[in-house]
């Protein structure tokens, strides 16, 4: 659990920096990336060493699309973007870290304290499946559902078409917006 709560500070926090430097909203997709409508503007990656006790050591890893010129991101799969092509702004990557260490801190600090339960609000805020259709995609399998929640552990909370809850967890998982009729 203490894993994943670092990988969601980190995608808040992400999210809220660049807001607050270029007023551009990114939309959290479960469970490590950030989009802006249908195009990935950045991606998480985390790695920790765990003991008994729990987290040794965590290393946390955020792939940003800053100042990318249009014609440079094209054809990259999934579709992507920066924050350039999204507000016409160049930002200074200095003061967009600094801002992101803030709101970092912040948020962290909230989560250290017990906030958690405001933290899971601004995350369910920003997420951009849940209440939606979603196909999840495992072990070559593929399941249509709605995405409903994210729990204390990190993992997806999803309906299928019979009213049953599934838990997804992160591995090895693929998930897309299901087309809307």
């Amino acid at each position: 659990r203490q894993a994943f709560v670092l990988t969601m500070v980190l995608a808040v926090s992400a999210g809220q920096a660049i807001e607050e430097l270029t007023g551009l909203r990114s939309m959290i997709k479960w469970p490590n990336d950030l989009y802006v409508g249908e195009r990935k503007l950045a991606g998480i990656l985390t790695e920790f060493s765990l003991q008994s006790e729990g987290i040794e050591y965590g290393v946390l890893g955020l792939g940003l699309n800053v100042n990318w010129e249009p014609g440079e991101i094209w054809g990259i799969a999934p579709p992507a973007t920066s924050i350039l092509v999204e507000t016409g702004m160049r930002v200074d990557r200095t003061a967009l870290l600094i801002q992101l260490l803030k709101s970092f801190e912040k948020s962290y600090g909230n989560v250290k304290s017990g906030e958690i339960d405001s933290f899971y609000r601004t995350w369910n805020e920003r997420s951009m499946i849940l209440g939606k259709d979603v196909i999840v995609s495992s072990k070559g399998q593929r399941i249509q559902a709605r995405a409903q929640k994210i729990d204390l552990d990190g993992a997806l909370v999803i309906v299928d078409s019979e009213g049953k809850e599934k838990k997804i967890v992160s591995a090895d998982v693929s998930i897309r917006l299901a087309k809307t009729r």
